[in-house]
């Protein structure tokens, strides 16, 4: 009996550890429409609209990597990668709105990453 205790005492608490420790996955809608609020910067509607049809094709890219059978090193390497590519594309899209929308995003994306550990090397 002292030992069925002693047993599903440490399976207990090893399951209250798991979910604990658990990484929260942020749902893809939340991260688009975060990515997508920009109304603070005041841009045109042709470049709002060619950001947010951006941003989707984006979000896909992420969620393809989050989703994979990858280690969790290639899927770093996988999101470091497309950060770089992301960022060369942002600059040719915002043009001069480029650093204000990153500085925006910086601040609104900061709740995802606490949520999403992955999240913080494409941000």
């Amino acid at each position: 009996m002292k030992k069925l205790t002693i047993i599903t005492t440490i399976v207990l608490f090893i399951s209250i550890g798991n979910n604990v420790f658990a990484q929260e996955s942020v749902p893809k809608a939340v991260l688009l429409n975060t990515l997508n609020g920009v109304n603070d910067l005041k841009l045109s509607n042709y470049k709002t609209a060619e950001l947010h049809k951006y941003n989707e094709g984006l979000c896909d890219r992420i969620y393809d990597i989050l989703d994979s059978d990858k280690t969790e090193k290639d899927k770093v390497n996988a999101l470091k990668t497309l950060k770089n590519d992301s960022d060369k594309d942002l600059k040719d899209l915002m043009g001069k709105d480029y650093k204000k929308y990153n500085k925006l995003m910086e601040k609104d994306l900061k709740p995802l990453k606490k949520k999403s550990k992955l999240l913080k090397y494409i941000i």
